[in-house]
């Protein structure tokens, strides 16, 4: 049997786009290193990024306790896409900085930078960012391209020593860190963090024809059953290279699988190592809506969908480098509660403001008396503080949750925590809290005077990154405990309040 509709359609929405700032689609032009192509072609590098080395696919990440380099950078660990593996480029600011760049850590919220004059070793430990290139803590680097055409593969060169970004190679301690050298291992592929699709830790999938994804005994995966079934129509999801995810049917324990067939296969196996995660078992992303997806293969770009063909129907097959309307999945969460608790904040690696004094409220005394006067003058106020917490979640599935976690509130000299937040909670909503500020004052009004008192504070704003325990209640009943790492609180509020009283004479054109 040929192809039905289900396949073969003109509707072409996510069409891939040609790559950017020269060269044609499938050509690479190599560029040198001191073309001035290379600051044209940084100003379309994404703000925030994930940085994978082409030597070992594994992503960088900051890395406690190592006795040598603390806080060394490493390309390794599992395949995450918390903060730990997340910097930020943030341009230079000098006259003489363009086209270059300071790179932050938002594990620590530190700027990377060699260690000291005699220790190449990269680490996050700079608070603030260097762009004296004549010194060694200097925190710029220069991308540079290896292809035109080509704005994801680049190199980092380190101003100060003039030496590139490499992946430590080797068998010491030190193995995969990051340090600026010549060693070669110097290529990373640049991952726009904002591009990345977050799943939840499981998830049910529902085609365009209304039915559920079922893993089948055959090892084919069909939008076959109306209804949920238990782990049959249950998969696991876990983060993977190049931005992608990996994919586990949870009845067979094996991970999708699309390696030269038309269909994609319940039949996955891990590398033999198991850190290394083979391309035919990678998928990449792409977002439609708040719940609705398509997936592309990492191993040939080619789109899932749901598809009739040969003697099989409405399965999960691959044939277009094109998204059409029988591409899109509908994403689910699967289980029954969840709840948050255990929130650690990490105060040391909080990013504070604090605004300039400003006045919350003030009111006016007139004394046209020959005597002086004692008035009581009410500066009671309600001020509004609010506080959100966020995961690492692109995907809003209403899943319902209970939180418990401490408000940390910005104060004079440090992050207080004031009261204790425990309610139904839904990551991203802002929970404000009215808080009396201010009290009823006495002033002593003289004769002929015009007194004016005010309530003035200071305007804080936090934003403090937390790890926390995940409790599921998945479909069977049955209770999940996941340590996660990606929490990102917002709060703002006002906080050093302090009373101010100004005299002044009555005009005597009024007397």
């Amino acid at each position: 049997m040929k192809p039905t509709s289900s396949s073969l359609c003109k509707f072409k929405p996510l069409v891939i786009p040609p790559p950017v700032d020269g060269g044609g689609v499938g050509v690479a032009v190599p560029l040198s290193e001191n073309s001035g192509i290379h600051a044209i072609m940084a100003e379309a590098l994404p703000r925030y990024v994930i940085l994978q080395s082409d030597y070992n696919d594994k992503y960088l990440r900051s890395v406690e306790g190592n006795s040598q380099v603390p806080l060394a950078l490493k390309f390794g660990g599992e395949y995450s896409f918390d903060r730990d593996t997340r910097f930020e480029l943030e341009k230079g600011k000098n006259k003489d900085a363009a086209g270059l760049f300071n790179i932050r850590c938002m594990y620590n919220n530190k700027y990377l930078s060699t260690v000291s004059a005699t220790n190449n070793w990269i680490t996050a430990v700079a608070a603030d960012p260097e762009e004296d290139q004549t010194k060694w803590s200097c925190t710029l680097f220069q991308p540079v391209f290896v292809t035109a055409g080509d704005n994801t593969m680049v190199r980092f060169r380190h101003m100060a020593t003039g030496n590139f970004a490499c992946l430590q190679a080797g068998a010491s301690t030190l193995v995969d860190c990051l340090k600026a050298d010549r060693d070669g291992y110097d290529k990373f592929l640049v991952i726009n963090w904002e591009s990345v699709v977050m799943f939840p830790n499981r998830m049910v999938l529902k085609g365009d024809n209304g039915n559920y994804l079922l893993t089948g005994t055959d090892e084919y995966l069909g939008f076959s059953i109306g209804r949920l079934r238990g782990t049959d129509t249950e998969f696991e999801v876990t983060p993977s290279r190049n931005g992608g995810i990996r994919i586990k049917s949870l009845s067979s324990n094996m991970f999708w699988s699309n390696k030269n067939s038309l269909w994609v296969f319940a039949n996955g196996s891990e590398s033999s190592d198991k850190t290394t995660h083979k391309t035919e078992n990678v998928f990449l992303p792409v977002k439609y809506a708040e719940n609705v997806v398509a997936l592309r293969g990492l191993v040939d770009n080619l789109y899932c969908k749901r598809l009739t063909a040969y003697d099989k129907v409405d399965c999960l097959g691959r044939v277009n480098k094109y998204a059409d309307e029988y591409s899109r999945l509908v994403i689910a969460d699967p289980v029954l509660s969840r709840k948050i608790d255990n929130v650690v904040f990490r105060i040391p690696a909080a990013n504070t403001t604090k605004g300039k004094p400003v006045v919350l409220i003030n009111k006016r005394v007139e004394n046209n008396t020959l005597s002086a006067m004692t008035v009581a003058i009410d500066l009671r106020i309600s001020d509004v503080h609010s506080s959100t917490w966020n995961a690492s979640l692109s995907l809003s599935l209403g899943v319902k949750t209970t939180m418990t976690s401490g408000v940390p509130e910005v104060a004079e000299a440090s992050i207080e925590f004031s009261v204790e937040f425990t309610s139904s909670y839904e990551w991203g909503e802002t929970v404000e809290r009215e808080v009396q500020m201010g009290s009823v004052y006495t002033v002593e009004v003289p004769s002929k005077s015009i007194v004016t008192a005010s309530l003035i504070a200071v305007q804080g704003t936090a934003g403090i990154p937390f790890s926390y325990t995940q409790t599921d209640i998945l479909s069977d009943g049955t209770e999940k405990i996941y340590e996660k790492d990606d929490g990102w609180f917002v709060g703002a509020n006002a906080f050093n309040e302090t009373f101010k009283v100004e005299q002044t004479a009555i005009p005597t054109a009024k007397l």
